[in-house]
Parts: C-alpha cells; sequence; structure tokens
C-alpha cells in the first residue's frame, strides 16, 4: 500500500496539499483520506474507521456513487456514510484507483477488490482485475486460477487455463492441487473436445479426484469421459517407410530444423495375442534421461498389427540435441516396423539413424507416429 495512505490510515489524515515537484497523479492520490477539501467521511468495516473522501472524484468514476449522492437516498444529504461489507485497507486502494487509476492487485485481495468493483460499478477496475488473473496464469498456478475463476466467470481465463490443462494434461493430473479443484471444474476438463491424453488417463485423473471429494457421487462425470467424443490437442507427426517384421531397434532422432517440439506422446505398432501388454517407455537426450513411464495396454486386437497411443507429460525437444526412445514390452510381441524412417513436415525437419550413435545398421523403427506441436525458437535460444 501506499505510504501515504499508510501513514493516513494509523496517525490521522493530513489536511494539506503540497505541489513540491509533485506530479498531478500524486497529488491526487496524496488526497486519499486526506481532509483537505473533503466532503464526506466514510465509517469503514467493523471498527467504523474513519476515511475521508471527496463526492466529485467518487461522482466522475462511478453511476453507483453518482446516484449515491445526487438520488433520492438518504445518503446524498449525509456527510457520514457507514460501509460495514468492506475492509479498510480495501477501500482505500479502490479510492486510490477513483482518484488516480493506481491500484495494487495482489492473489490476497483481488477477491474483494472484484466484488466491490462490481458493487461500485468501477468498470475498468474490473478489467484490471481481469487482466492481473490472465497475465497471473503460469503453469504452476493454473490450477488455482482455473478454479478461483469460477466465481469471477472469466470466460478468457477459463479459456487460457483450458489451453494450458489440454495441452499438458498429465502434468496437471499428477498436481497437488489437481485433487483440490471444484466438481464444475473437473467437469470443464473431463468436457474438452480436445486433450493430449488417453480416456484411460482421463477416467485415472477422476480416480485422483474421487479420493479427496469422497462425498461425491461422480457417476456422471465417468459417463462424460466414456460418452464425449473428443481428438488430441496436437497432431501426428507420422513415420514412413517399407513395412517389415525385423525387431526394433532405439528410436535415435535429433532435429536439424531450428525449431522446438513438444512431445506429449508416441504409436507404437503391436501385434500380440495378449490381453494386456506392459511397455516401459525411456527417453534420452544426449544419453540424459528425460523421461519415463510405465504404460498397461490393454490389447484388444489379437489379428492384425494395432497402434498403441502412449500420452506422457510433455517433453520439449531441442534443436541441435541427440534424442533416443527406447521401449521395452512384455510379453514380446511379433515384429512389426517401419524400415529406415522419415517424416514429412514442412518446418520441423530430422534426421533419423543409427549412426548418430556410432552403428551403421539399418534402422528398424517399432514408433508409428509423434504426438507433438513444433515451437519455433530465435537461433539464441537455442541451448
Amino acid at each position: 500500500m501506499n505510504t501515504n495512505m499508510a501513514n493516513q490510515g494509523k496517525g490521522g489524515p493530513s489536511a494539506s496539499l503540497e505541489y513540491n515537484g509533485s506530479s498531478t497523479s500524486d497529488r491526487k492520490q496524496f488526497l486519499v483520506n486526506n481532509e483537505f477539501m473533503a466532503d464526506v467521511v466514510f465509517l469503514v468495516g467493523e471498527k467504523k474507521e474513519r476515511i475521508h473522501a471527496h463526492k466529485l472524484f467518487l461522482i466522475a468514476s462511478s453511476e453507483y456513487f453518482y446516484a449515491m449522492f445526487n438520488g433520492n437516498f438518504k445518503e446524498s444529504s449525509e456527510s457520514e456514510i457507514v460501509l460495514d461489507d468492506i475492509e479498510p485497507k480495501i477501500f482505500l486502494e479502490i479510492l486510490r484507483f477513483v482518484y488516480c487509476g493506481k491500484i495494487d492487485l495482489t492473489f490476497q485481495n483481488i477477491h474483494e477488490i472484484y466484488i466491490h468493483s462490481r458493487k461500485y460499478m468501477l468498470m475498468e477496475l474490473l478489467a484490471m482485475a481481469s487482466n492481473f488473473l490472465e497475465k497471473s496464469i503460469e503453469p504452476e498456478n493454473v490450477l488455482k486460477i482455473f478454479t478461483q475463476n469460477r466465481f469471477y466467470g472469466f470466460q478468457f481465463v477459463d479459456e487460457k487455463c483450458l489451453r494450458l490443462i489440454r495441452t499438458n494434461p498429465l502434468f496437471y493430473f499428477n498436481h497437488e492441487d489437481f485433487s483440490l479443484i471444484d466438481r464444475e471444474s473437473l467437469c470443464l476438463i473431463l468436457s474438452s473436445k480436445k486433450i493430449n491424453c488417453t480416456d484411460d488417463q482421463l477416467m485415472g485423473a477422476l480416480d485422483i479426484w474421487e479420493k479427496g471429494h469422497e462425498e461425491e457421487n461422480v457417476d456422471e462425470l465417468k459417463a462424460i469421459v466414456k460418452n464425449s467424443k473428443r481428438s488430441y490437442d496436437c497432431y501426428k507427426l507420422r513415420l514412413f517407410g517399407p513395412s517389415s517384421g525385423s525387431e526394433p531397434n532405439d528410436f535415435g532422432f535429433s532435429i536439424v530444423s531450428e525449431t522446438n517440439v513438444n512431445l506429449y506422446g508416441i504409436g507404437v505398432f503391436l501385434k500380440s495375442t495378449a490381453k494386456v501388454i506392459t511397455i516401459e517407455m525411456k527417453i534420452f537426450q544426449n544419453d540424459l534421461e528425460i523421461g519415463c513411464d510405465l504404460f498397461e495396454y490393454e490389447n484388444d486386437n489379437f489379428v492384425t498389427v494395432d497402434v498403441a497411443n502412449l500420452f506422457f507429460e510433455e517433453i520439449i525437444l531441442k534443436p541441435h540435441h541427440r534424442y533416443k526412445i527406447v521401449l521395452n514390452i512384455t510379453p514380446a510381441v511379433e515384429p512389426f516396423t517401419i524400415q529406415n524412417p522419415k517424416i514429412h513436415h514442412d518446418r520441423i525437419k530430422m534426421s533419423i539413424a543409427n549412426v548418430i550413435y556410432g552403428r551403421c545398421d539399418s534402422t528398424y523403427c517399432a514408433i508409428a507416429h509423434m504426438h507433438c506441436r513444433e515451437q519455433k525458437i530465435s537461433s539464441k535460444a537455442i541451448g
């Protein structure tokens, strides 16, 4: 809070106006809770703290105050007005905005400021509150802001939060805040038309949430997962090449274009009579493990080759680094691979060959496609 405002709150308001080198904005701010030419006193909060104000500033900023001081309300003829539904420090912040367009928005005061901005019909302040929320959205706090927005109802805040969640859902399903979100927020996530995970992973996320909300009936939420049609919020980067029955090698590649690639999953060829197939996946960058996961795939196709879509938390692949995807499949499946795979994409260019690992034999890949999205970067950002 502004030092002048804090001093006024503790030791009583000043009754003067200083011009020494101060700007117009500073002088207006100095008038907040200042007796100098004040013509109304608000008795604020439970303790009825006296806060001085100037009707002209209030009327010019808000139709609410215009009606209060110029209508048939009793406040129009009173010099003291009781406001017992707001804390003094919140009211002082709102007055500072009214006087000079400045306000200190924080996660601690945004809720109260929003409520009273609506009450006082301060539409510019409402817009500032929504912009504050939107600009504050980051991967680590998106679930909290998304849940808070059930109260505010800002559509574009929902859209930005959902865009982050849909893109990298498994990160958020494993986040400590996920079990704390409310039912309506969870329903919005489960109803997404596009999301980078499988139906089984959505059902697993619902199980996590249910453990923290045992009093909730989740049958309706399960029906949303089962009955909704959805696609992935990325594209398939398909691998092309002659099909083969050879044992697959580790899938080695590097990105030769100046393009970051956000990887969300892979498609793996499978041909097996086993009902459940365990797939262990590891991803290496320059021989450093950067991702691993274990999947239990329910195999419903015993006759032909199937493709298992395996989704995991987002992994950012950078240009000019060597990458390797290692798969361990049990029980062993009948080999089905692509020989010397290639991709076709306007912006992403890859070198796919085991020779980058010091091996010159042919490449046989069990990976059918990569679920990903390209992200252009400047040459300075390449690490």
